[in-house]
């Protein structure tokens, strides 16, 4: 059985690792799809620690984090040790403790928040799923101990870690965006949550095969994957913060943690350490940030997370810095955003997006609020910040002080790869492009771009469906419009520089947005893997697949199409209510987590398999 989990988990990675192609027009898609938390990967661009950490010379960030803390005098022998190493690198103890309860009188509480140690949430109950029972018992152990750890004096947490990440199916798309995303009862809310394992992958070309593959032989980190439990919950040698739902920094933890090596081999073993230790060399030389889960139950000796102290100390001398969430939250808010964190003081969407604006293979920051316009360019030659002007805003705020979409929507049209970007609302209208150092409008940029009306981005703060797509793959995108009231696809003319019409659109049936401008249900995905999106739309009430066959005809194939109810539906991508289901795709699946597969399936989510459910006896409607 373990050779066969070496296998199934070698080759589960190495298929993450496929190139792409050198001009990818989908590759700003993502920001479109703001609830898949898996959607980075090994040749996504970087978000490096010297972006953000403020340090010259400091390129490896290093974060140990703590679970299952309910008080703080059974867990102080276990700490001690580990608080006094820390203490001697600059004075500080800046661990993260992930809490499910404390008491906000607790005297020593107060001196460790003194020393740089944070309590972060990790719910009041600690379900495991926590989309398992019902929704309103999820959101309320989450609220309870956001709520509960912001009474103790000086100990509002900013970060979160979910019950069970590590060993179990239970991160979902449907909890960042309706309960993350949510505010507590009393106002609060977390920025950060680090719940996703990296696994550096065997076929990542920029680390020595030393690192990857073990002293026995085998590949040092994917062994770790529990195969024989389904897991799916992890991203490919991504060891960098990237953004959830506009609203969330993921921090991935890096595996292998304490409660895998257990279930490979023991707990407390020694070659678990030895592969933890490889590990933070692998984050420092992509210059990411090491997040070290770790728990005081015995699965790791405190003699051992010391020892990964030592190693990180020496091997990377002058180069690490030890840092808690709160500071990660904090660095990352001044040096990578200009001081303009992602969430309003109200917890919603302050007008920020972390995107590759050149094309160039880092991270880029755009802000677009009441307060701020600012285009942030990161130079990797000289490690600075290049501050320019933001031609449009990416919010509003109504006379309620509710965050409202303006519709601006980024793309790819210049054959260099730089990014384009899209607006029409009702006090800004135009097509921009990047070209490498400042914003440039396109004179006549929204010309032929009209159905039964000229295409708007958004109405009265309502998206109106407006979407860059590659579609031909040619690496420059299209536009698509959907919405309950018109439907269409554009492309841009660069030798008449205006949008031309093309002769489809998007399947009957399928919408990108409802009438309130929420999610429909729509995805596009590449299901018969021939490189062009295809769309799948599942809502509560019906759902449909549809190929893309040819310019000349859209999507025209029709493989699968049905009510809700019936035997084979496709599960619902949004509910009846407008709220997200918890699906997303991945490795050739779509996937499940909620409230309804938490408990009724053995590893927490169901899933569907391109070839088996999607394109095994396919209809045929149209060539």
């Amino acid at each position: 059985m373990r050779a066969l989990r070496v296998i199934l988990s070698a080759a589960l990675i190495v298929s993450l690792a496929a190139p792409g192609l050198s001009v990818d027009g989908n590759r700003l898609t993502y920001l479109d799809d703001p609830s898949n938390p898996y959607w980075v990967g090994l040749d996504l661009p970087k978000l490096t620690t010297p972006q953000w950490i403020g340090e010259p010379g400091v390129e490896l960030a290093i974060v140990l984090a703590m679970d299952d803390v309910r008080a703080t005098a059974p867990v102080q022998p276990f700490l001690s040790p580990i608080v006094e190493r820390l203490k001697k690198i600059d004075g500080r103890a800046p661990l993260s403790l992930m809490t499910n309860r404390l008491d906000p009188q607790d005297p020593l509480a107060q001196a460790w928040l003194k020393n740089g140690t944070t309590f972060e949430a990790h719910t009041y109950d600690h379900p495991c799923p926590l989309l398992g029972g019902t929704f309103e018992q999820a959101k309320e152990t989450y609220d309870r101990c956001v709520d509960l750890l912001a009474s103790v004096p000086g100990a509002r947490p900013v970060a979160f870690r979910m019950p069970c990440y590590d060993s179990r199916n239970t991160v979902s798309p449907r909890f960042y965006t309706e309960i993350f995303s949510r505010t507590t009862p009393q106002g609060h809310f977390c920025e950060l949550c680090s719940s996703v394992f990296c696994v550096f992958s065997a076929g990542d070309p920029s680390l020595p095969s030393a690192l990857l593959i073990d002293e026995e032989g085998r590949p040092r980190f994917s062994k770790y994957i529990l195969t024989e439990r389904r897991f799916v919950n992890m991203v490919d040698s991504y060891p960098y913060p990237y953004v959830i739902a506009r609203l969330c920094w993921q921090i991935p933890p890096i595996m292998p943690d304490d409660c895998v090596g257990k279930y490979l081999t023991r707990p407390a073993d020694p070659n678990t350490v030895r592969d933890m230790k490889a590990a933070i060399d692998a984050t420092a030389a992509k210059q990411g940030i090491y997040t070290l889960c770790f728990h005081p139950h015995g699965w790791v000796t405190d003699a051992q997370v010391v020892d990964l102290i030592d190693h990180a100390t020496t091997r990377h001398a002058g180069k690490v810095r030890f840092l808690s969430f709160r500071d990660v939250r904090d660095r990352l808010t001044e040096h990578l955003l200009g001081g303009q964190p992602l969430r309003r003081a109200n917890g919603q969407d302050n007008g920020v997006r972390v995107l590759d604006l050149n094309a160039d293979g880092f991270m880029d920051v755009v802000i677009g609020n009441p307060e701020v316009r600012q285009t942030r360019l990161w130079s990797p030659e000289s490690h600075t910040w290049t501050v320019l002007d933001f031609p449009a805003q990416l919010i509003t705020v109504d006379a309620e002080n509710n965050s409202r979409d303006a519709g601006v929507r980024f793309g790819v049209l210049l054959p260099d790869g730089k990014t384009s970007f899209l607006v029409r609302n009702e006090s800004a209208a135009g097509l921009w492009h990047f070209d490498g150092s400042t914003w440039v409008q396109e004179p006549a940029g929204l010309e032929g771009l009209r159905l039964k009306s000229a295409v708007v981005t958004s109405a009265g703060g309502r998206d109106r469906g407006v979407r860059f797509r590659d579609l031909d793959g040619d690496g420059q995108c299209e536009v698509v419009v959907a919405n309950p009231q018109e439907s269409g696809t554009f492309a841009w003319s660069a030798a008449s520089r205006r949008w031309e019409r093309l002769p489809f659109a998007l399947p009957t049936g399928t919408t990108i947005v409802d009438a309130r401008g929420g999610d429909a249900g729509l995805r596009f995905v590449d299901i018969d893997a021939d490189g062009r999106a295809d769309v799948v739309f599942s809502n509560a009430d019906r759902y449909s697949a549809d190929l893309f066959t040819s310019m000349e005809k859209g999507w025209s194939r029709r493989i699968l199409a049905g009510e809700q109810g019936k035997t084979g539906a496709l599960p619902p991508v949004v509910r009846d209510d407008g709220s997200n289901n918890g699906v997303w795709f991945a490795r050739r699946h779509l996937w499940v987590q909620n409230e309804d597969t938490g408990t009724a399936f053995p590893f927490h989510v169901d899933s569907r398999s391109f070839e088996d459910d999607f394109l095994a006896g396919r209809k045929k409607t149209s060539d």
